[in-house]
């Protein structure tokens, strides 16, 4: 039993999916728990499979970006983690 649905397209989506997922790596290696969710939900919402027009869908990739950006913690916090 072969089923012949198409395949869909390799685009955009994939490459910011793909972003995000290498923004969580960095998150869970700092430990930064709150950039983890930030970048889990840039994954979700650069799925194709969801449904958002271009805008609404750039306007919260840009938002959780700027969440992610600004949810590290300190350097000296940083660099004292790095130490140990």
């Amino acid at each position: 039993m072969s089923s012949h649905t198409p395949k869909p397209k390799f685009t955009w989506h994939y490459y910011m999916m793909g972003l995000g997922a290498f923004a969580s790596l960095i998150a869970v290696s700092l430990l930064a728990w709150s950039a983890l969710v930030s970048a889990v939900a840039f994954i979700i919402v650069a799925h194709p499979v969801l449904r958002l027009t271009g805008a609404l869908r750039l306007v919260f990739l840009v938002v959780f970006a700027v969440m992610y950006v600004f949810s590290f913690p300190s350097i000296e916090v940083i660099q004292a983690q790095m130490m140990r």
